[in-house]
């Protein structure tokens, strides 16, 4: 496991994250995120830490842990 997440950036990502923001029923944006495999978890779940703040440009700084279905993750 990884112990030290201040010093890890967005170049050090190892996988993808699929996601999709939905506006509304007829209004949807899939883009990918970058993220770090950090554990996997029971019933097929991955706990990963994500780079950025949806699809915005500039908020490479932005991390957080996230608790995620494996299918939406993939290798880089």
């Amino acid at each position: 496991m990884i112990t030290n997440l201040h010093s890890l950036k967005r170049e050090d990502a190892t996988h993808k994250l699929k996601c999709s923001h939905v506006y509304c029923r007829n209004s949807r944006v899939n883009y990918c995120m970058d993220c770090i495999v950090l554990k996997e978890m029971p019933n097929d779940r991955l706990k990963i830490l994500v780079f950025g703040e949806r699809n915005r440009k500039g908020h490479d700084d932005k991390k957080q842990i996230r608790y995620v279905d494996k299918f939406r993750v993939k290798p880089i």
